[in-house]
């Protein structure tokens, strides 16, 4: 292992059920009820995807551009106003990636969320400097499931993909990492919902169990 890279959403901040609120409150405002689950299918794309699919499902008026700002705004406004939590766990797990940058480790966050979200949330958790480089496919042509975000982010390192180790909570995200043919450790969010992890190589439920395997040779050396 060359690079470790992390998601954001779910991965290092508890801010996925945010995002459903968020989604669902644009969309009682236009009449239309939609339920978590069916919410749960988009974690891990973009916004401007989300909104394009459900403005064709459900004939909305609005543009995509217009929902995904109106989401935007309202999805700023309580994060700011209920602050930023990590998921359990995943400090630890990042103090013990940053430790390993000493013998050459490179680290990473690859997320969908826009990049002053990105910097929000790493600024808040007082954990910006222990990354190499933050990514943000919120501009990208294509998002997750798409591989763009993670292969782009391994060009930043300089690290080959198949060299690299990615933590995701979601199916996209998940399969966005397996198609850059990188090793993908799959979390189970209690706010994630059911999302299928199949494709990944290691499914957690704790990121205790990553920070107690991860050295610069993993995965040979997971038992």
């Amino acid at each position: 292992m060359k690079a470790f890279i992390y998601d954001m959403d779910g991965v290092i901040s508890d801010s996925e059920s945010v995002h459903i609120v968020s989604e669902q409150r644009v969309l009682a405002k236009l009449g239309v009820t939609v339920t978590e689950e069916e919410l749960y299918g988009y974690q891990g794309t973009s916004d401007r995807n989300l909104w394009t699919d459900l403005a064709r499902k459900y004939h909305l008026t609005q543009t995509p551009e217009a929902l995904e700002k109106a989401k935007a705004y309202l999805f700023d406004r309580l994060m700011h106003e209920q602050g930023v939590t990590p998921i359990p766990g995943v400090l630890a797990l990042i103090e013990r990636t940053d430790a390993l940058r000493a013998e050459g480790l490179k680290t990473a966050i690859a997320s969908s969320s826009a990049m002053d979200f990105i910097e929000f949330v790493t600024v808040s958790l007082g954990i910006r400097a222990r990354f190499d480089t933050l990514q943000s496919g919120a501009e990208l042509p294509q998002s997750k499931p798409d591989p763009a975000i993670y292969l782009q982010t391994a060009a930043m390192l300089r690290v080959a993909p198949a060299d690299c180790v990615v933590i995701e909570d979601t199916e996209n995200g998940a399969r966005a990492a397996k198609a850059a043919g990188m090793y993908c450790i799959g979390y189970r969010s209690p706010h994630s919902g059911m999302q299928d992890l199949s494709m990944t190589d290691w499914i957690v439920s704790d990121m205790a169990e990553v920070t107690k395997k991860i050295s610069c040779n993993f995965p040979h050396d997971l038992v």
